[in-house]
């Protein structure tokens, strides 16, 4: 079912790792409504990526965090409560 967006997915993830542009690919877990917590964790070791809940706020928060103050350039991280 989802066969077409994944591979859709993919192609898009490997011409953006294979640009020259700063990049951090953002992979949240299950998005929760609420507000900001600051309390999460960013997974940045495949071995380590695990499903989780995680705000819409606090997904927010870490990707405007990136944009001032990158940590995580040319990774991808997931990010999980």
């Amino acid at each position: 079912m989802f066969g077409r967006a994944y591979d859709d997915k993919d192609a898009q993830e490997m011409r953006i790792r294979r640009s020259s542009l700063d990049w951090t690919l953002v992979r949240p877990g299950v998005l929760t409504p609420g507000a900001a917590t600051g309390r999460y964790k960013v997974l940045t070791e495949p071995a380590s990526w695990r499903n989780g809940l995680i705000s819409r706020a606090d997904v927010a928060g870490y990707i405007v965090a990136q944009i001032d103050h990158p940590s995580h350039e040319r990774k991808a991280v997931v990010l999980v409560r």
